[in-house]
């Protein structure tokens, strides 16, 4: 690019950033955090390298201290960049300079934005469909909705292979709506949901599409197309206003909802989690039709829903109406029942329960869940010798052999609650025998505990056993603390490369070969390059996209997988290189131990989110701990929502999160905001830091807090007073607690070893 063209564009770059836009100028004292002091400067002042200049206008240090806010960060990114190009005018740095001010300008200087993208265009043709999805966005920020038009359908011609057609689609109808040029619109938006219906910009193009349809007096489509919208994506926005446009009866028709709208409605708002929606639509469905085909899976998921919302009195009732009625998904209730009967502590009806048990109804695992919960519940009273005759009933007649394996378990357990350590100790060995159990590395542990509490020589050895089987398990861990080893060095294979992006080594041996090769084979995607690109412009969701897309293209070969996962953590796309790791090489990472390449750890314990944890200023919260939650919450996937509403990176539920943000004396936090990758960690953090202090520093109390919440951890801490930690987890009576705290300790720990080695 000639330098007067530079030039330009910096005078520009100058003009955008100096003009107010963003409500401050960078060297004043005028903004909320305070003054800027002159070392936030100092980076790029005194950089050397254009390369250096470049990362400290990319990620400033500034931004990880909390030192200025969002805008004043997006200021001090600008500045760097312009003093970049200026300083180092003809590198391949001062162009990606151009290229990234251009998209940090997008809304707040759109005709500067356009200027640098048509500078960039041929500089950058592995980020062609990006850069014409950038030009369209600041055409339409513009008020030049055809030209947008344009742009975005280019893409597809352009980069057959991208991975933003659908964005693309989506954008193109917008822009052609904006044109009030409805035909083209429609056709778009539908091409767009044709291509992917979960993209959050479906609601909004079904709505888009439906208004077009009605403006052209298309009534009928356009109702169906308002109907789809409120039906599919009943939890949005969009759906409230076509409700409101159906319920004005468009064309002089009353709006009459059919009993299976309501249905299908319903199973859109448990999709996303909406409980307390969906409970009022079963309701409405099954008022409306009483001879529906469906009323019996219908009262199911309200009972489930219920159940998931607390509401225990009711989910009973539901369930049993469900029982008595008899049919097809009888059977599935009467096990919700005993559950809720569980929950609820109502062991007395659990146990009539099991004695008037419809074999004819039930499978074998049905009866034995069932059977299993009433030997919970005599557990937990210390009726011991009756908790034992029904685990005992589930270990010889259970099914599937997993479930016998867990009845096996619990008869061992008891007899270690009673302190009959030699008996625990007999049935456990038995269990650690069948040794494809998942059971065999908490038999062998609480086996070698039963035989030290009972002063046996031969605890150690057992404890040995253990982390030779199971060497990277929590009981392993358990056991190491206990016989005081050291934690073991992870065996490696010889390092193919290095983790820095698209660096290379020479192969120490046939493995390492391999691996040097599957990952050349990936480099020579296009989605590589592009991610590549994305990633050193610091767009790491974008860079995140690229890779992830080509999970779908490699399941082979083990090499390839490997290379992948770790091409994927390299990007920022944790999520789906820790769950490529767990799927394919969970055993060798967190059970058994084996030979793995290097890398491949900090795929599956990732660390690129430390910075972000560490920026919350909480010093009681140690930064591992955190990683610990969000891997087990959610695989570091910012989209998770969980069964019962939880949200985001660390499952953080908006009531929770509103509770939290008033201790901050921050303003309330909407359910969308906690998608957010920083306002989940903020919340969840500072959420972290107030169970640790309510519980006196303990991890495991913490930890079941967090999932369980504090009023019940409170009760377990009073009902199990004198116990050691590990007897307290292992006594959690959530099964789906006790398995959480379990993980994330483990996790924990294994951050910790990890960090320890590096």
């Amino acid at each position: 690019m000639p330098d007067y063209r530079y030039q330009q564009l910096i005078r520009n770059l100058f003009f955008a950033t100096s003009i107010g836009l963003f409500g401050f100028t960078l060297f004043s004292d005028q903004s909320p955090a305070g003054p800027s002091p002159s070392p936030a400067l100092s980076d790029s002042d005194t950089c050397e390298k254009a390369e250096d200049c470049f990362q400290a206008a990319v990620l400033p240090k500034e931004r990880l201290g909390k030192t200025l806010n969002k805008e004043q960060v997006l200021s001090l990114k600008l500045s760097r960049l312009q003093r970049l190009m200026e300083r180092f005018p003809s590198t391949v740095w001062a162009k990606r300079a151009g290229l990234l001010s251009g998209v940090l300008l997008l809304e707040r200087s759109p005709a500067v934005a356009i200027q640098f993208f048509r500078s960039s265009q041929r500089d950058f043709p592995a980020l062609d469909d990006y850069v014409r999805l950038w030009t369209g966005e600041a055409s339409l920020n513009l008020g030049d909705p055809k030209q947008a038009a344009e742009m975005f359908e280019s893409i597809p011609q352009a980069v057959p292979d991208s991975y933003l057609l659908a964005k693309a689609a989506y954008r193109a109808g917008e822009a052609w709506y904006q044109a009030s040029s409805c035909p083209e619109a429609t056709v778009w938006f539908a091409k767009a949901v044709e291509l992917d219906d979960k993209d959050r910009g479906a609601p909004q193009a079904l709505l888009r599409r439906g208004m077009c349809q009605l403006r052209d007096n298309k009534i009928l489509d356009g109702r169906e197309t308002l109907m789809q919208l409120w039906i599919r994506f009943a939890y949005s926005a969009e759906a409230k206003e076509a409700e409101v446009l159906l319920a004005s009866n468009l064309g002089g028709e009353p709006w009459v909802v059919q009993p299976s709208e309501r249905y299908a409605r319903a199973q859109a708002y448990l999709g996303q989690s909406f409980h307390a929606e969906a409970i009022e639509e079963l309701r409405k469905f099954l008022a409306a039709d009483p001879q529906s085909s469906r009323r019996v899976e219908a009262k199911l998921k309200l009972g489930i829903a219920q159940v998931r919302l607390k509401q225990y009195d009711q989910a009973r009732e539901t369930f049993r109406v469900l029982v008595k009625d008899g049919g097809t998904l009888s059977s599935e209730a009467l096990v919700w029942l005993a559950r809720v009967y569980l929950r609820q502590g109502q062991g007395g009806k659990l146990l009539d329960l099991t004695n008037t048990l419809p074999s004819s109804l039930l499978s074998a695992e049905q009866k034995g869940q069932i059977l299993l919960f009433a030997g919970m519940w005599l557990e937990d009273q210390g009726r011991y010798d009756d908790a034992v005759v029904r685990y005992r009933q589930v270990a010889k007649v259970g099914e599937p052999v997993s479930q016998r394996a867990e009845a096996r378990w619990h008869v061992g357990w008891v007899y270690y609650r009673m302190a009959r350590y030699r008996e625990a100790g007999e049935e456990l060995r038995m269990l650690a025998d069948l040794h494809d159990s998942d059971f065999e590395p908490q038999a062998l542990y609480w086996m070698a505990r039963a035989a030290e509490l009972n002063q046996q020589p031969h605890a150690r050895d057992v404890y040995m056993q253990l982390c030779q089987r199971h060497v990277y398990t929590y009981y392993c861990q358990l056991a190491r603390e206990r016989i005081n080893i050291a934690s073991p060095e992870p065996l490696a294979a010889e390092p193919a490369s290095t983790t820095a992006l698209g660096s290379g080594g020479a192969p120490a041996n046939g493995e390492a070969a391999r691996a040097v090769s599957a990952r050349a084979e990936i480099e020579q995607q296009s989605a590589y390059r592009r991610a590549i690109e994305l990633k050193t412009l610091g767009l790491d969701s974008d860079a995140a996209r690229e890779l992830a897309g080509l999970t779908d293209r490699y399941s082979r070969g083990p090499d390839v997988l490997m290379a992948l996962a770790t091409m994927l953590n390299e990007v920022g796309a944790y999520h789906h290189g820790l769950r490529l790791a767990r799927a394919r090489f969970r055993d060798k990472l967190e059970r058994v131990g084996g030979v793995v390449d290097p890398s491949l750890w900090k795929v599956a314990y990732p660390t690129g989110l430390l910075p972000t944890i560490k920026g919350q200023g909480v010093s009681g919260v140690d930064p591992y701990l955190v990683a610990a939650i969000i891997r087990e919450e959610s695989q570091y996937d910012w989209r998770a929502v969980s069964r019962v509403g939880a949200i985001g990176l660390m499952q953080v539920m908006p009531g929770t999160a509103n509770n939290v943000a008033q201790r901050l004396g921050l303003s309330a936090v909407a359910r969308d905001d906690l998608f957010d990758q920083e306002t989940n960690i903020r919340i969840g953090v500072h959420y972290v830091d107030q169970l640790l202090e309510q519980f006196s520093g303990n991890l495991a109390h913490t930890i079941a807090s967090y999932n369980a919440g504090p009023i019940a951890v409170e009760s377990w801490i009073a009902l199990h007073r004198g116990r050691s930690q590990d007897e307290f987890v292992e006594l959690i009576p959530y099964q789906e607690t006790r398995q959480y705290v379990k993980r994330v300790l483990r996790s924990y720990r294994e951050y910790m070893r990890l960090d320890k080695a590096s």
